[in-house]
């Protein structure tokens, strides 16, 4: 029972990141499609004992933000970040947790919609 929630969560994440990107830049999401690509995922990286897949709102956010139009950019970002780990790992020691969240938080500031929030304070409180 744990594992089906845990997909569902997963899932349901997954897909409504995928409608608000797709949303703000003009595609459609197919949600089928998105369940056999995560499943296929979490089936594969279960012979490696990982964490199940999902989306990730605030790598998403960074990529929207960069420009970034193909999956391509999920090969260089992985790229760069294994040689950022071979390389620069002493270095990067040093930087404060809080700085790494900041450019985080700055990433996903852009997305924050207030009126939306004051819409919804607005409605019936038991929806």
């Amino acid at each position: 029972v744990n594992a089906v929630v845990v997909a569902l969560i997963g899932l349901l994440e997954s897909i409504s990141i995928a409608k608000v990107f797709a949303r703000e830049n003009g595609y459609e999401v197919d949600v089928e499609q998105e369940m056999v690509a995560l499943g296929a995922a979490n089936v594969v990286s279960s012979f490696f004992r990982s964490f199940p897949v999902t989306g990730s709102f605030s790598r998403t956010a960074v990529n929207s933000q960069s420009g970034v139009r193909t999956p391509m950019a999920g090969v260089v970002t992985g790229a760069v970040v294994m040689l950022a780990l071979l390389v620069m790992t002493p270095y990067f020691y040093y930087i404060p947790q809080a700085a790494l969240a900041a450019i985080i938080i700055c990433a996903v500031l852009t997305m924050f919609d207030a009126p939306v929030f004051v819409e919804l304070w607005k409605t019936d409180k038991v929806d």
